[in-house]
């Protein structure tokens, strides 16, 4: 049956005549609208497999492969301190150990993490200001230090 598209296409209908037919020009198609004959879709919808993933979605298909990581370990710092005991000081050896897991492929950093390796005992912290002050270093920075021309000034007077 034609498609009621208004009073317009409803005159034109009636202007060909009784019995005309639907209004169409070129071959009449045959199977679900948009398949065309040899055409590249085949009879499948646009929205299958789409890159936002449309209702057709075929989600085992289109998972992404497992990434490839690898861990990168480096030294950051060391040092040692020593401990009162009964029988008197012992110095114990601390090793800040920069953790970092990195992909494969794209050879980014994936994640880091600051290790504190002291006595056989690793302890993970977020950032190495963190694992610094677990070991008791801290750093002074030397411009932080420095004192401005005014106040050599001063204590030359």
């Amino acid at each position: 049956m034609p498609r009621d598209r208004g009073p317009q296409s409803r005159q034109r209908d009636d202007r060909r005549g009784p019995g005309a037919g639907p209004a169409r020009s070129g071959p009449a198609r045959s199977g679900p609208p948009g398949a065309r004959e040899g055409g590249p879709r085949d009879g499948r919808r646009r929205d299958q497999g789409g890159p936002r993933g449309g209702p057709g979605r075929d989600r085992d298909a289109a998972r992404r492969p497992e990434r490839k990581l690898y861990n990168v370990d480096s030294v950051v710092d060391r040092g040692f301190e020593d401990v009162d005991e009964d029988s008197g000081t012992r110095r114990v050896h601390w090793t800040i150990v920069k953790r970092t897991i990195a992909d494969q492929i794209s050879r980014k950093a994936v994640s880091a993490a600051y290790v504190v390796q002291r006595d056989g005992v690793d302890t993970d912290f977020p950032n190495l200001g963190a694992a610094r002050a677990a070991v008791n270093k801290t750093i002074v920075h030397p411009e932080k230090l420095t004192r401005s021309k005014a106040e050599y000034a001063a204590e030359k007077k």
